[in-house]
Protein backbone atom coordinates (compact mmCIF):
# COMPACT_ATOMS: atom_id res chain seq x y z
CA UNK A 1 0.00 0.00 0.00
CA UNK A 2 1.60 3.67 -0.90
CA UNK A 3 1.31 6.43 1.68
CA UNK A 4 -1.47 8.85 0.88
CA UNK A 5 0.71 11.41 0.74
CA UNK A 6 2.38 10.10 -2.54
CA UNK A 7 -0.79 10.25 -3.67
CA UNK A 8 -1.69 13.25 -3.10
CA UNK A 9 1.54 14.72 -4.67
CA UNK A 10 0.54 13.23 -7.53
CA UNK A 11 -2.83 14.16 -7.97
CA UNK A 12 -1.97 17.52 -10.79
CA UNK A 13 0.75 15.60 -12.58
CA UNK A 14 0.12 13.98 -16.56
CA UNK A 15 2.01 10.72 -17.43
CA UNK A 16 4.32 11.26 -20.29
CA UNK A 17 3.57 10.23 -23.72
CA UNK A 18 3.91 6.96 -25.38
CA UNK A 19 6.00 8.63 -28.20
CA UNK A 20 7.64 11.59 -28.56
CA UNK A 21 7.88 12.99 -31.79
CA UNK A 22 11.62 14.74 -31.72
CA UNK A 23 14.61 13.53 -33.94
CA UNK A 24 14.92 10.27 -33.11
CA UNK A 25 11.72 9.46 -35.04
CA UNK A 26 12.98 10.91 -38.08
CA UNK A 27 16.27 9.09 -37.22
CA UNK A 28 14.29 5.99 -37.05
CA UNK A 29 12.08 6.47 -40.07
CA UNK A 30 15.55 6.90 -42.15
CA UNK A 31 16.80 3.86 -40.69
CA UNK A 32 13.36 1.74 -41.59
CA UNK A 33 13.87 3.35 -45.48
CA UNK A 34 17.49 2.31 -45.55
CA UNK A 35 16.36 -1.11 -44.13
CA UNK A 36 13.81 -1.56 -46.49
CA UNK A 37 16.20 -0.45 -49.98
CA UNK A 38 18.47 -3.05 -48.84
CA UNK A 39 16.15 -5.56 -47.99
CA UNK A 40 14.46 -4.63 -51.23
CA UNK A 41 17.22 -5.13 -53.19
CA UNK A 42 19.33 -8.18 -51.60
CA UNK A 43 16.13 -10.52 -50.09
CA UNK A 44 12.94 -9.07 -51.31
CA UNK A 45 13.66 -8.62 -54.99
CA UNK A 46 15.46 -12.41 -55.47
CA UNK A 47 13.08 -13.70 -53.65
CA UNK A 48 10.76 -12.32 -55.73
CA UNK A 49 12.72 -13.10 -59.09
CA UNK A 50 12.72 -17.04 -57.86
CA UNK A 51 9.47 -17.20 -57.12
CA UNK A 52 8.12 -15.66 -60.73
CA UNK A 53 10.84 -17.76 -62.18
CA UNK A 54 9.48 -20.89 -60.41
CA UNK A 55 5.99 -20.15 -61.64
CA UNK A 56 6.68 -19.77 -64.78
CA UNK A 57 9.32 -23.37 -65.18
CA UNK A 58 5.51 -24.83 -63.52
CA UNK A 59 3.31 -23.02 -65.57
CA UNK A 60 5.82 -24.43 -68.43
CA UNK A 61 6.30 -27.86 -67.23
CA UNK A 62 1.96 -28.04 -67.43
CA UNK A 63 1.89 -26.84 -70.90
CA UNK A 64 4.61 -29.01 -71.65
CA UNK A 65 2.45 -31.91 -70.38
CA UNK A 66 -0.62 -30.50 -71.67
CA UNK A 67 1.13 -30.69 -75.22
CA UNK A 68 2.66 -34.24 -74.38
CA UNK A 69 -0.70 -35.47 -73.30
CA UNK A 70 -2.88 -34.55 -76.12
CA UNK A 71 0.32 -35.70 -78.89
CA UNK A 72 0.31 -38.59 -76.95
CA UNK A 73 -3.56 -38.67 -77.52
CA UNK A 74 -3.47 -37.85 -81.04
CA UNK A 75 -0.88 -40.69 -81.53
CA UNK A 76 -2.83 -43.39 -79.65
CA UNK A 77 -5.50 -42.22 -82.02
CA UNK A 78 -3.54 -43.17 -85.13
CA UNK A 79 -2.35 -46.36 -84.02
CA UNK A 80 -6.14 -47.28 -83.22
CA UNK A 81 -6.86 -45.80 -86.45
CA UNK A 82 -4.01 -48.23 -88.73
CA UNK A 83 -4.68 -50.83 -86.08
CA UNK A 84 -8.07 -50.96 -87.01
CA UNK A 85 -7.14 -50.76 -91.13
CA UNK A 86 -4.55 -53.67 -90.41
CA UNK A 87 -7.29 -55.79 -89.13
CA UNK A 88 -9.78 -55.08 -91.98
CA UNK A 89 -7.20 -55.81 -94.43
CA UNK A 90 -5.91 -59.28 -92.69
CA UNK A 91 -9.69 -60.17 -92.50
CA UNK A 92 -9.87 -59.45 -96.34
CA UNK A 93 -6.93 -61.16 -97.13
CA UNK A 94 -7.83 -63.94 -94.91
CA UNK A 95 -10.95 -64.12 -96.77
CA UNK A 96 -9.52 -64.19 -100.18
CA UNK A 97 -6.90 -67.00 -99.17
CA UNK A 98 -10.28 -69.01 -98.02
CA UNK A 99 -11.85 -68.13 -101.19
CA UNK A 100 -9.05 -68.99 -102.79
CA UNK A 101 -8.32 -72.40 -101.10
CA UNK A 102 -12.46 -73.59 -101.35
CA UNK A 103 -11.97 -73.21 -105.08
CA UNK A 104 -8.74 -75.10 -105.52
CA UNK A 105 -10.01 -77.48 -102.68
CA UNK A 106 -13.66 -77.72 -105.24
CA UNK A 107 -10.70 -77.94 -108.23
CA UNK A 108 -9.66 -80.83 -107.13
CA UNK A 109 -12.81 -82.41 -105.67
CA UNK A 110 -14.05 -82.34 -109.04
CA UNK A 111 -10.78 -83.48 -110.46
CA UNK A 112 -10.90 -86.35 -107.97
CA UNK A 113 -14.66 -87.52 -109.36
CA UNK A 114 -13.83 -87.16 -112.72
CA UNK A 115 -10.63 -89.53 -111.94
CA UNK A 116 -12.69 -91.55 -110.09
CA UNK A 117 -15.69 -91.67 -112.23
CA UNK A 118 -13.37 -92.33 -115.16
CA UNK A 119 -11.37 -95.49 -113.28
CA UNK A 120 -15.20 -96.72 -111.83
CA UNK A 121 -16.03 -97.01 -115.66
CA UNK A 122 -12.67 -98.36 -116.53
CA UNK A 123 -13.06 -101.14 -113.72
CA UNK A 124 -17.13 -101.83 -115.08
CA UNK A 125 -15.66 -102.27 -118.42
CA UNK A 126 -12.96 -104.64 -117.48
CA UNK A 127 -15.27 -106.40 -114.97
CA UNK A 128 -17.93 -106.57 -118.08
CA UNK A 129 -15.03 -108.28 -119.92
CA UNK A 130 -14.42 -110.49 -117.34
CA UNK A 131 -17.51 -111.40 -116.76
CA UNK A 132 -18.27 -111.83 -120.79
CA UNK A 133 -14.95 -114.06 -120.74
CA UNK A 134 -16.07 -115.87 -117.50
CA UNK A 135 -19.43 -116.74 -118.85
CA UNK A 136 -17.85 -117.90 -121.94
CA UNK A 137 -15.44 -120.38 -120.22
CA UNK A 138 -18.15 -121.37 -117.94
CA UNK A 139 -20.51 -121.81 -120.79
CA UNK A 140 -18.09 -124.02 -122.53
CA UNK A 141 -17.08 -125.96 -119.09
CA UNK A 142 -20.76 -126.17 -118.41
CA UNK A 143 -20.90 -128.38 -121.52
CA UNK A 144 -18.15 -130.29 -120.71
CA UNK A 145 -19.59 -130.97 -117.43
CA UNK A 146 -22.67 -132.20 -118.52
CA UNK A 147 -21.50 -134.05 -121.30
CA UNK A 148 -19.47 -135.37 -118.32
CA UNK A 149 -22.31 -136.02 -116.21
CA UNK A 150 -24.62 -137.33 -118.69
CA UNK A 151 -21.69 -139.85 -119.75
CA UNK A 152 -21.67 -141.31 -115.90
CA UNK A 153 -25.15 -141.07 -115.37
CA UNK A 154 -26.39 -142.85 -118.26
CA UNK A 155 -23.45 -145.00 -118.01
CA UNK A 156 -22.15 -144.25 -121.86
CA UNK A 157 -21.02 -141.60 -124.02
CA UNK A 158 -23.47 -138.64 -125.18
Amino acid sequence: MKPLYILLAAEGHTPPPLVDIDLTVVIQFGIFLILLVVLTKFVFGPWLAIQKERDENIDGAREQAKTLDSDADEKIEGYDARLIAARKEAANVRAGFRKEAEGKAGEILRSAQGLSTKRIKEAKGKLKQEEVAARDGLSKRADELANAIATRLLGREV
